[in-house]
């Protein structure tokens, strides 16, 4: 899939495409899809063409939020792309699935990251913190009879910054 970029926008690897191709094998034809963290937009963009009738994707910077736009566009698909901190943009939505490729790197504090570049990565001390809030609240967005909620976590070794 072409995908483009800005700087400080991470590129989505291997585990990005795992969950992709997971989401290939549901029937998502009608279905309300939320990606959190969304980056480039990639799994917005696959959830588009499978045929979710809407898809959200949320990020908090305003570069993943441009990238996710111009991907949607480039590859002809509506997604609406909302800025800001996890469901804050989401304003007590419900989806059918909700989809996430958290930041996963073990920083040494739960502070969050000064530097931009490192906001895609940084998942504080335990590498857990925007996991462990996404699983925490997702039933609250989880609308009856839905399908599943689903984040990727990459195994790291703690890392210091």
């Amino acid at each position: 899939m072409r995908l483009i970029r800005l700087p400080g926008v991470h590129s989505p690897v291997s585990d990005t495409w795992m969950l992709a191709e997971a989401m290939g094998r549901e029937t998502l034809a009608g279905a309300r899809v939320a990606d959190l963290c969304t980056g480039t937009g990639a799994l917005a963009i696959v959830a588009a063409l499978a045929g979710a009738s809407q898809v959200t994707a949320v990020d908090l910077t305003w570069r993943a939020s441009c990238c996710a736009v111009l991907n949607a566009r480039l590859h002809r698909v509506r997604v609406n792309v909302r800025r800001g901190d996890l469901w804050q943009p989401l304003h007590g939505e419900t989806f059918d699935l909700i989809v996430s490729n958290p930041p996963y790197i073990p920083a040494a504090t739960d502070e969050p990251p000064r530097r931009a570049a490192l906001i895609p990565l940084d998942a504080g001390r335990g590498g857990r913190a925007l996991l462990d809030r996404l699983c925490r609240d997702a039933p609250a967005h989880l609308s009856p009879g839905a399908r599943s909620c689903w984040c990727i976590r990459r195994s790291a070794a703690p890392t210091s910054r």
